[in-house]
């Protein structure tokens, strides 16, 4: 443990609780107590971070130096509220989302912010945290910095993006995971309506992303649309027949990559 390091109560029992409840714990910050609305779920998260947990807002500890709100997104006011009676003013009040104004927890408390790390969680993989961005914001530059300093302690990437920031920030996510991961989604179906297995495609996913992060993605385009390759892109179309959305998605996203050369040129 690091020494005079904060109590910090973590509220909620998901994805990115747990992975934050571990990773803080085994850099020398462990959580003091979980909170959870589910009575088995946060013993569970509890027991595995070594920790007192509770389901009734009044047990919260006092002395807590850091409140992390590791919710959905729905669920960051209604909890806030819930808990707002309970939390000292003294308390640094953080929520973990992308999407979210910091400024939805200023009517419940004195001291709030965001602690935002960028990243896709799953229980089933292990996130490697040197390469995650932390995007941090808070109500005073004291607590900025507070946040800049637990997230160098766990991370290394580190950057201080308000709200407006960060909404933007979360669109351009959802495009760069969400929505390509639904693009591997829907060529693994087509594979395997045809019978073909989808490693077949990994190394050209991996070529992708990794010419992606070299340079600017857009002067990496290739494919039919971007060539202006209209035969095949017909074909394509006609073999999509069976499957409208699909069908639409390949139109919509060829006449965009087709869009976007034009005003490049």
């Amino acid at each position: 443990m690091i020494q005079g390091s904060p109590k910090i109560v973590l509220v909620g029992t998901g994805r990115i609780a747990w992975s934050l409840g571990k990773r803080l714990k085994s850099k020398g910050l462990p959580i003091a107590q979980v909170f959870g609305r589910n009575s088995e779920q946060a013993a569970a998260l509890g027991q595995a971070l070594n920790c007192e947990w509770c389901t009734d807002p009044a047990a919260l500890l006092e002395e807590a130096r850091w409140l992390i709100m590791a919710v959905s997104d729905d669920a960051i006011g209604v909890v806030a509220d819930q808990l707002s009676d309970y939390v000292s003013e003294n308390t640094l009040v953080t929520h973990t989302s992308g999407a979210t104004p910091g400024d939805i927890l200023s009517q419940y408390f004195q001291r709030y912010g965001v602690f935002y790390p960028l990243q896709s969680f799953t229980k089933e993989r292990q996130p490697v945290w040197s390469k995650i961005p932390f995007c941090v914001d808070a109500c005073v530059p004291e607590e900025v910095l507070f946040l800049r300093k637990m997230a160098k302690i766990i991370g290394n990437l580190v950057y201080q993006v308000n709200d407006a920031q960060r909404a933007v920030l979360h669109v351009a996510a959802v495009f760069a995971n969400n929505f390509a991961n639904h693009c591997f989604t829907i060529a693994e179906k087509i594979l395997d309506e045809a019978d073909l297995p989808f490693e077949l495609l990994h190394p050209l996913m991996e070529e992708t992303i990794a010419k992606a992060v070299a340079d600017s993605p857009s002067k990496m385009q290739t494919g039919p649309a971007v060539r202006g390759d209209l035969d095949t892109l017909q074909r394509h179309i006609r073999l999509l027949e069976g499957n409208e959305a699909w069908q639409g998605i390949y139109k919509v996203m060829s006449e965009d990559i087709q869009g976007v050369k034009r005003k490049e040129e």
